[in-house]
């Protein structure tokens, strides 16, 4: 390791968050005790709410500053202002849909419950600034100050809009579906994004009679497994719940482990960096999970403008426009990046498309049409104080009604509690549509396609104790055909929650072991039906019989030690690309291959069924020689070496690891991984550029409800964004084992865990 290095690292332990001893923390009213355990992890007890919440903002300050730091600019659109013209396409997009304007708007509609607890938290924040020893090494490196604008609620109700953004859909997909409808016409739209059968149900959906189904996939990277099996189905006589929801492999993560105590409220699992309370986790009388709904919350308008692009058409009347003039500060130029955007009573029009999750492109829209932007998150949010109501139910009936807060993004919740009850939960605001059904644009001018109102959150899909004695979800439809709203067409596929009902009946009885070895899983159902298609090509070379040998001994599953997994991989992406990129051209068939989740789970077995045109032996044949190819070329010619995992690599790097010489400081891990998006085991990848893992489990936990103290969880890194930290990536190897770490709940046990003790005193 370099000197350089080395002096960094230096430098980045003068700013560590102390967790032994005394230290004054003005603003507090009462002592607070911080306790931690071998992990790092804070369990922060206070006389108060009021003190809880201000110590919960000073330890995450503490350990996430620099973090929060960019998070809060991405949101307001600020990122320019540190890394110059890098970043000014992030910003000009977030300052287009305007994460920051709507922030305005919800951080004015928050109730006092929630002002008061997030205020208390931000001055924790800042009085942690005013008390840190050194300021994290980020801010060396990049010589910048900290700026958390910690009187500013709206900056920070921006970061909330900014995360239901990202897990919200579908208007990149209809911007897709409209591009390959004007190049190909409208048949191939089907044949590319196709329907799917329906699964038998997993999830009885209450007086409703919905059922989860698996109709119209939605090719997204982020999603999450969640399910809960009831006590007639544990060993113990009491319910179990595992979560992991799926997020970008980033470091630091989205989540901090956390466990808070005040009179009024605790509760334990991970929380949310911006915000106060536990977001998902457990308390001592119930425990809850989440997965993304993936719901159509977004529909893009045509807008027929005049001739100088200041009115839109609307019923055969013109109506101006509104005109917000942005003006984004650039590092290093003297005058700001004027962005001036416009907007219809839809919503903001949008100029670009944006592809891809970890490294996004922002496309400008070539086409002559204009398109208006309409979101249920400019309506909607969570509030702060939406952790204390789902903290505070006594039941799941008070549970349920609690989650309805959640409108935007639209989440499962699965729920379980000591009284052996387990529930299940569809929250978020869904319109109801004049007309249409979300899936391609619709005319703004004609007002036919107006929203008239939300599907009443009682209506909702929800269950309890279904006599299965589980419920499951992982993105993917959640009624069936009659419900009598429309809730969305693009949900993630069924196979991850196919598998997962696959491996829960395969047990009569779980615990907690079982329960977190299905979270590891790494079979791929789309593999195990496209395989044999493949295996039927009749080879010409012994090159394509040696490969078609290898892939007839497999089993589907994607381990990182596969070199089978590694040549259907390679195969696929190489028959993917000689299918369809002469057909859609080089930049749409990178917008369409990004998510490649649908091509693998639905079109490719299709294809191979029935080609009708666009596969054939010679193609096949082809792409086989191509994936050799760039196998050997990638790992060299010894096909023992063409291992998954190979390929595909897991990188969790904090986003100054980039620089030249640094990688080894910022680099929480790198190492070979297994499975894919379709797998349990969420490993999913941009299908553009190589086979690099960008999506897993953030969080991986499995709750029992006969006793918390024997729950388990694990972070893919660790608790503290400080590479000088023991806590920095601590976590990594039993993560990537699959291993986790004990969660104490009770008072004895999370003594009997503790490592070191912190007080925090008034000043």
């Amino acid at each position: 390791m370099s000197d350089f290095v080395e002096q960094l690292r230096e430098v980045a332990s003068a700013s560590l968050f102390p967790e032994e001893g005394e230290l004054t923390a003005p603003g507090l009213s009462e002592p607070v005790e911080v306790l931690r355990d071998r992990w790092g992890v804070p369990y922060i007890s206070a006389a108060s709410l009021d003190d809880l919440w201000f110590a919960q903002g000073f330890v995450t300050a503490g350990e996430r500053l620099f973090q929060l730091d960019l998070l809060l600019r991405a949101a307001s659109g600020r990122l320019s202002e540190v890394f110059a013209d890098r970043t000014l396409a992030d910003d000009r997009f977030a300052r287009t849909i305007g994460f920051h304007r709507t922030g305005v708007k919800l951080a004015a509609g928050w109730d006092g419950v929630s002002r008061a607890m997030h205020g208390r938290f931000r001055e924790g924040c800042a009085a942690w600034m005013a008390r840190m020893p050194a300021p994290p090494v980020e801010y060396s490196l990049l010589d910048m100050s900290p700026n958390l604008p910690t009187d500013d609620a709206a900056a920070w109700a921006a970061a909330f809009v900014y995360l239901a953004w990202g897990l919200s859909g579908n208007w990149d997909k209809e911007l897709l579906r409209a591009a390959i409808a004007e190049r190909l016409g409208p048949d191939p739209v089907h044949t590319l994004l196709p329907p799917l059968p329906a699964d038998p149900p997993s999830i009885l959906a209450g007086a409703l009679g919905g059922l989860l189904l698996d109709e119209l996939p939605r090719p997204r990277g982020e999603g999450s497994n969640d399910w809960v099996v009831a006590g007639s189905r544990s060993t113990t006589g009491k319910p179990l719940l595992a979560n992991d929801p799926h997020l970008l492999a980033v470091q630091p993560g989205a989540w901090i482990e956390m466990h808070l105590r005040a009179p009024g409220y605790e509760a334990r699992g991970v929380a949310l960096t911006f915000s106060p309370g536990i977001l998902l986790g457990t308390t001592a009388h119930h425990t809850w999970g989440a997965t993304n709904v993936s719901g159509d919350v977004q529909d893009l308008y045509l807008e027929h403008l005049n001739d100088d692009r200041t009115a839109a058409e609307h019923l055969g009347s013109w109506e101006p426009l509104t005109v917000h003039r942005e003006e984004i500060h650039v590092r290093g130029t003297a005058e700001p990046e004027v962005v001036d955007v416009r907007e219809t009573r839809h919503g903001p029009i949008v100029e670009t498309a944006v592809v891809g999750r970890m490294h996004t492109e922002h496309i400008p829209l070539g086409s002559a049409e204009t398109y208006a932007l309409r979101w249920t998150g400019f309506d909607c949010g969570i509030r702060p104080s939406l952790v204390l109501d789902a903290a505070r139910a006594r039941s799941f009936e008070e549970f349920r009604r609690a989650t309805w807060g959640v409108e935007c993004p639209g989440q499962n919740f699965v729920y379980a509690d000591v009284d052996g009850t387990i529930g299940y939960q569809c929250t978020g605001r869904f319109p109801i549509r004049d007309a249409g059904d979300g899936t391609t644009p619709v005319p703004g001018w004609s007002g036919g396609y107006e929203w008239n109102g939300w599907i009443p959150s009682d209506e909702l899909p929800w269950a309890i104790d279904p006599a299965r004695g589980y419920l499951v979800t992982a993105n993917n439809r959640i009624h069936d055909d009659a419900y009598p709203y429309l809730i969305g067409h693009d949900f993630h596929m069924p196979y991850r929650a196919r598998r997962v009902v696959e491996r829960l009946e395969a047990v009569a009885r779980h615990d907690v072991a079982s329960m977190a070895q299905i979270q590891l899983d790494t079979v791929s159902l789309p593999a195990r039906t496209a395989l044999p298609l493949l295996l039927a090509l009749e080879t010409r070379s012994e090159e394509e019989r040696d490969a078609i040998d290898l892939l007839a001994g497999w089993d589907g599953d994607m381990s990182a030690d596969s070199v089978a997994a590694g040549v259907f991989n390679v195969w696929s992406r190489n028959i993917a690309r000689r299918a369809l990129e002469p057909r859609l051209g080089e930049e749409l068939f990178r917008r369409f291959h990004t998510d490649r989740e649908v091509f693998q789970g639905e079109v490719l077995p299709a294809l191979l069924r029935d080609p009708a045109g666009w596969l054939d032996d010679d193609l096949l044949r082809t792409a086989l020689v191509d994936a050799l190819a760039e196998l050997r070329e990638r790992l060299g010619p010894d096909s023992s070496a063409w291992r998954w995992g190979a390929l595909h690599r897991l990188a969790l790097a904090h986003p100054l690891g980039a620089i030249p010489g640094l990688g080894s400081l910022f680099t929480a891990a790198d190492v070979e991984y297994g499975g894919d998006e379709q797998t349990v085991m969420q490993a999913g990848f941009d299908g553009r550029d190589g086979y690099a893992v960008e999506v897993i489990a953030s969080w991986r936990a499995v709750y029992d409800l006969a006793d918390l103290d024997r729950s388990v969880g694990v972070l893919p890194a660790g608790v503290s964004g400080n590479p000088a930290s023991p806590h920095w990536n601590d976590q990594s190897p039993s993560w990537i084992a699959g291993e986790h770490h004990a969660l104490p709940f009770t008072r004895p046990a999370v003594q009997a865990a503790a490592v070191a003790a912190l007080r925090l005193l008034p000043g």
